[in-house]
C-alpha cells in the first residue's frame, strides 16, 4: 500500500509540472542536466564514482587467511555510479540567476569491497547495488549578498538496495559449516534531503549544509534483511524482525576557491557526514582454537562518521565535470551489506573521485 501511495505522489508531481508549464516546456527540458541536489563527497554509498585504497579491519568470518590473526591490512573500495539527467527547467529571476528550478534524474550505483591482498584469490568481500525510481529535485535561489544563496530539496520516492557476498566468501562460510552462510540484505526505501547553500555548479568559496533521512517502506523478511532458507547453505537460525525503519544524517561541505593552494580550477574540499543508522542484529562469528564461537548482537541505532579532505580539479572549459584527489577517514558500522552488524569499522586511505 505504501509503495502505491509513493508511486501516485511521483506521478502527481510529474503531471503537475506538465500542467503548470505546458508540454513545450517539458519537451524542451528533456535530458537537460541539473547540478543541484547532487551528493556531497562524504555521502556514503552515493552515485559519485570513486576508487579508494585504504587500511582497514577484516573479520575472521570474512577472512580467507586463517593464519592471519590481526585481520588488519589494505583493502580496495570501488564506487561506480551515475545519475542520468531526465528533465530540468528553470524560471523566474533572482539577481543573475533564475529564481526556481525543478529537475528529475535516474540514479544507479554499485559499491564493491575487495580484499586485493589475499594471495590466493583476492576475493570480492561484498557488493551493494542501488537503483529505483527517478530522483525529483527542486531549488529556490535568492538574490543579494547574504549568507543564504539557495535552498534545495531532493526526493527519491522508491529506491531499492540489495547486497551480495563474494563467491569465495560464501563458499568459505559453507565449507566451514557456518550457522548462517549468507544474509539476504534487500529492501526498498524512500529518501528526502534538504540543503542550504547547495553547491550547484558554483566555483566560489562557500559553506553547504544538508539534512536527510531514508525510511524503509518494504516489509519482506525480517525488515532490512532475511536469512536464506537453503538447506545446503544455512542451518536453522531464528532472528527477530527489525523494529527500526528510519535512518537519518547531517552533512557539511566546504569548498575554497581562493587563497593558499586553491583556485576556481583547483578547489579545496572538506566534506563531512554524521549518519545514524541501524546496526543489524545478526550474530557474529569468531574462530578460536579452530572452533567457531557465536556472539549474539542486539539491534540498535549507531552514529557513523565519514570525512573527506582534498582537492577537486575542473577543466579549463565551462564544463562542470571534475576529478578529485582526497584523503578519506571513516569510523562506524561496516557500511557493506551483511557486514553491517560489526560496530567498529575503521577506514583510512586515499580516494580518487569523478563527478560528471
Amino acid at each position: 500500500m505504501k509503495n502505491h501511495i509513493l508511486i501516485a505522489l511521483f506521478l502527481f508531481t510529474t503531471f503537475s509540472v506538465m500542467s503548470q508549464n505546458g508540454l513545450k516546456t517539458v519537451v524542451d527540458g528533456l535530458l537537460e542536466p541539473a547540478y543541484y541536489g547532487k551528493p556531497f563527497v562524504s555521502e556514503i554509498h552515493s552515485t559519485i564514482s570513486k576508487v579508494e585504497l585504504g587500511y582497514s579491519k577484516s573479520y575472521s568470518e570474512f577472512n580467507l587467511l586463517e593464519e592471519n590473526q590481526k585481520f588488519e591490512r589494505p583493502v580496495v573500495e570501488m564506487h561506480l555510479g551515475m545519475d542520468a539527467p531526465l528533465f530540468a527547467y528553470q524560471w523566474g529571476t533572482a539577481g543573475n540567476n533564475p529564481k526556481w528550478g525543478v529537475a528529475m534524474s535516474l540514479p544507479l550505483s554499485v559499491h564493491v569491497l575487495e580484499d586485493m591482498w589475499d594471495p590466493v584469490t583476492a576475493p570480492v568481500i561484498n557488493t551493494d547495488y542501488r537503483f529505483g525510481s527517478p530522483r525529483i529535485r527542486a531549488i529556490r535561489y535568492f538574490s543579494g549578498k547574504g549568507f543564504i544563496k539557495n535552498i534545495s530539496m531532493s526526493w527519491l520516492p522508491i529506491f531499492h538496495e540489495c547486497t551480495h557476498l563474494g563467491d569465495e566468501i560464501t563458499i568459505y562460510r559453507k565449507d566451514e559449516n557456518f550457522p548462517i552462510t549468507r544474509i539476504n540484505v534487500s529492501y526498498e526505501y524512500s529518501e528526502l534531503q534538504l540543503t542550504l547553500n547547495d553547491p550547484d555548479k558554483s566555483r566560489e568559496t562557500g559553506h553547504s549544509f544538508r539534512i536527510g533521512g531514508m525510511y524503509r517502506i518494504s516489509s519482506r523478511g525480517l525488515g532490512w534483511y532475511s536469512i536464506r532458507q537453503d538447506a545446503e547453505a544455512t542451518q536453522p537460525v531464528d532472528l527477530l524482525p527489525s523494529d527500526y525503519r528510519l535512518e537519518y544524517y547531517g552533512q557539511y561541505q566546504y569548498q575554497r576557491s581562493s587563497g593558499f593552494l586553491a583556485s576556481k580550477r583547483a578547489m579545496n574540499i572538506l566534506s563531512f557526514e554524521a549518519r545514524n543508522r541501524l546496526r543489524y542484529g545478526i550474530p557474529m562469528f569468531r574462530k578460536l582454537n579452530d572452533v567457531w564461537e557465536t556472539t549474539e548482537v542486539a539491534e540498535r541505532m549507531q552514529w557513523n562518521y565519514n570525512l573527506y579532505f582534498g582537492w577537486k580539479f575542473f577543466p579549463k572549459s565551462e564544463s562542470n565535470h571534475s576529478l578529485s584527489f582526497l584523503l578519506h577517514v571513516y569510523k562506524g558500522i561496516n557500511p557493506y551489506g551483511q557486514l553491517r552488524n560489526y560496530p567498529s569499522y575503521p577506514f583510512f586511505g586515499v580516494s580518487i573521485a569523478y563527478e560528471p
